[in-house]
């Protein structure tokens, strides 16, 4: 998303809540017997002014989304000014693959949708017709506590005629609970968050804010009265954590599917235990087996079942997970697997006949057929390359750092090179502000050796010879694929050697969400990039986490980067590791002992 910053609630305001609170509930005659005075009155005014405040930032972000005909009711929220939106599934699954969305400037605007996921009930769609659309950023929901202030947004009973939307103001009542799904793996809601906040027919797929102006989640389900449909302030939000898990994956235009490992686990004698699994599964073949017990998933302890159900719902297919099982003798074995898919109930066909069909009946007919088809396509397939390739260069663009260092200057690096932490060598690069870098390796046990990128090529220096290699050596020598990194943090040009960038869906990387991104070449098969696209405290903030030829960082490994520093405002990880596998274990470490513009 693009970076923008917006203020916390100020100290001063916090500290007026909580005294406005202290004094409401311990003088009750302060109501009943006496008007409040002057200063409590300004500490009243002052929380009712940033709550105004809070909704006047992003009540412009929230949208009302209609159909092709401008009919239904729905919401979505914005989340970057380039248009990009979040909705429900089965928001989406009723409006069709593209319609209008109204804002609070009164306008409507043309949507089209981008992926979906009908597991998790959540759809990206994108908003036409300018690239300015006013957003607002998704938040840090494993920060949300039973409590908090939450104010929900939307479009219910198709009430906003003007476009704009109503607002209504609750409490957390509960966070990580399980609501099951529909039909076959289907709208299924792990993790969310409960709320009190006012949530009715049209609010699906409308935002869930805190009083920061941060989306914590997007509204989905509602428990409601049989009669009237009238909410009882039981209202249910998808987690904006697990929407950021599955980002990746819908912005590369796929249909996705949420993971499960072919196994069941249920509590035993006060144990989590393995009560079913596929023997042909691959947690099978790493070791897992009936009876035993799992003592962690992600680095989260399992106490409950439901707990592993909870953590497994917020994932997509494919994602490197790991857990810690307990076998009958007591030992304790780590288990890194890739998460398989849970399919989807393909939805019935209707009866396409137009014989003694309105024209509103055929446009309804027409609709569900293209979702059908949408719905039919192989999970996990890029289904438009060229929308996700602008999205590609969209996260590109936002990778980029604002500084460049002047022309003519060279980054050099002094760097020391571990195994088992013991100290085996040493390595040097220069980098220069024109885009090429120069590496000297110098490890115990093997031939010194010079590596060079001049550009346009990449070149091997044993003995003063100079050898140029191809692009597929280069993609497979760790030593160059560091250099790219580092020169890919100022300007992400230099891994375009590496073929035409594309989204290719959520991973992880030294224990962070990533976006995976791939550069395709039609000759040498693809490159991976992983990247962390949002800080610790949950603002979008892009940073390089991994580089590797292959996806599971198998054959020739993966370069991983960490602790950024700052040389001049120019950032460069003054860590690197030399890794194998999903598990991203450490053959090499690289600590940066000098740095120098020269």
């Amino acid at each position: 998303m693009s970076i923008r910053f917006r203020k916390f609630l100020s100290p001063v305001f916090a500290l007026s809540l909580f005294l406005v609170s202290v004094q409401i509930s311990t003088n009750q005659s302060l109501w009943s017997q006496e008007q409040l005075s002057e200063s409590q009155l300004k500490l009243v005014a002052a929380v009712e002014n940033a709550r105004i405040q809070a909704i006047n930032q992003v009540i412009g972000s929230v949208i009302a989304i209609y159909d092709e005909g401008r009919q239904g009711g729905g919401s979505g929220v914005i989340i970057d000014p380039s248009g990009i939106a979040l909705t429900n599934h089965h928001v989406i699954m009723g409006a069709g693959i593209e319609g209008w969305g109204g804002l609070a400037d009164g306008k409507l605007y043309r949507w089209k949708l981008i992926g979906t996921d009908p597991g998790g009930d959540v759809a990206i769609i994108q908003m036409l017709g300018r690239d300015d659309f006013p957003y607002a950023d998704l938040g840090d929901s494993d920060r949300v506590q039973v409590g908090d202030w939450a104010l929900a947004m939307g479009n219910p009973f198709v009430l906003t005629e003007d476009q704009v939307p109503t607002v209504t103001l609750g409490i957390v009542s509960g966070v990580k609970r399980y609501q099951p799904g529909a039909g076959l793996n289907q709208l299924e809601y792990g993790n969310c968050i409960q709320v009190d906040s006012s949530i009715n027919p049209g609010n699906s797929g409308g935002p869930l804010f805190n009083l920061q102006g941060e989306v914590i989640g997007i509204n989905g389900r509602g428990s409601f009265k049989e009669r009237g449909r009238v909410n009882v302030g039981l209202g249910y939000a998808i987690s904006s954590n697990q929407i950021k898990n599955f980002i990746p994956d819908l912005l590369a235009t796929k249909l996705v599917e949420h993971a499960t490992l072919d196994a069941v686990f249920t509590e035993r004698q006060g144990k989590v235990v393995c009560s079913t699994i596929d023997r042909f599964s691959r947690v099978a073949e790493l070791g897992l087996q009936l009876g035993d017990e799992l003592v962690e998933f992600e680095g989260t302890p399992i106490q409950y079942a439901n707990q592993f159900t909870n953590l497994i719902c917020t994932i997509p297919e494919g994602w490197p997970v790991e857990l810690v099982i307990r076998k009958s003798d007591g030992r304790l074995q780590t288990i890194h697997s890739r998460a398989f898919g849970l399919p989807y109930q393909k939805p019935p066909k209707p009866d396409s006949g137009k014989k003694g069909k309105t024209k509103e009946e055929q446009q309804k007919i027409k609709r569900q057929l293209e979702m059908i088809a949408l719905l039919s396509s192989p999970p996990g397939k890029i289904r438009y390359p060229k929308v996700n390739q602008k999205f590609a260069r969209w996260v590109s663009a936002n990778w980029i750092q604002d500084t460049q260092p002047a022309e003519g200057k060279v980054l050099h690096l002094k760097d020391a090179v571990y195994r088992s932490g013991e100290e085996i060598g040493e390595q040097e690069i220069w980098l220069g502000s024109n885009g090429e870098f120069r590496i000297h390796w110098l490890v115990n046990g093997e031939q010194e050796k010079y590596f060079h990128w001049d550009g346009q090529n990449f070149y091997l220096i044993l003995d003063g010879n100079k050898q140029q290699l191809t692009l597929q050596e280069a993609k497979q020598t760790l030593p160059i694929i560091q250099g790219l990194g580092i020169l890919a943090h100022q300007d992400p040009n230099p891994l375009a050697v590496m073929g035409s960038l594309m989204i290719d869906g959520s991973g992880k990387s030294q224990q962070k969400n990533a976006w995976r991104m791939s550069y395709h070449d039609s000759g040498t098969g693809p490159f991976y990039c992983w990247l962390q696209m949002y800080s610790d405290d949950g603002r979008p903030q892009p940073k390089l986490l991994k580089l590797s030829s292959t996806l599971d960082g198998t054959e020739s490994g993966a370069v991983l980067f960490s602790d950024w520093q700052l040389v001049d405002s120019i950032e460069f990880p003054s860590e690197r590791k030399l890794v194998e596998g999903i598990a991203e274990k450490t053959e090499l470490r690289i600590v940066n002992r000098q740095s120098q513009w020269i």
